[in-house]
């Protein structure tokens, strides 16, 4: 789960961004032979009513590279040991983006997919 918070658009000065926390974890054997992929189709824009608000999502940092929208996807880079391994998922919306929407609630489910 992702969530930007209350945002009030006149008193905001910058970007806004939130990570998923510990809410995401992968379990990979050593029998996957290959390295795990994610990516994410979802259009990424927050919707409320006739308003759409854009936002990026990346596995790096808010704001670092882009999760690809199609396989092959951005590699995990997780150890295939059969543990429990938290991957972060981190949103941001620019500021230049949110400042002149009609106040709302803006939500959007998203669904990852994992390749291995």
């Amino acid at each position: 789960m992702l969530s930007f918070g209350a945002v009030v658009a006149l008193a905001s000065t910058g970007d806004v961004t939130t990570n998923s926390g510990s809410s995401f974890w992968v379990n990979c054997t050593s029998d996957v032979a290959a390295a795990p992929t994610l990516y994410s189709s979802t259009p990424r824009t927050l919707l409320s009513g006739g308003s759409s608000l854009p936002f990026a999502l990346s596995i790096v940092s808010p704001g670092g590279a882009e999760l690809p929208s199609a396989s092959p996807g951005v590699q995990l880079g997780l150890t295939r040991n059969g543990s429990n391994q938290m991957v972060t998922l981190y949103g941001k919306i620019l500021a230049t983006n949110f400042q002149s929407l009609l106040p709302g609630m803006y939500s959007r489910s998203i669904t990852l997919t994992l390749e291995y």
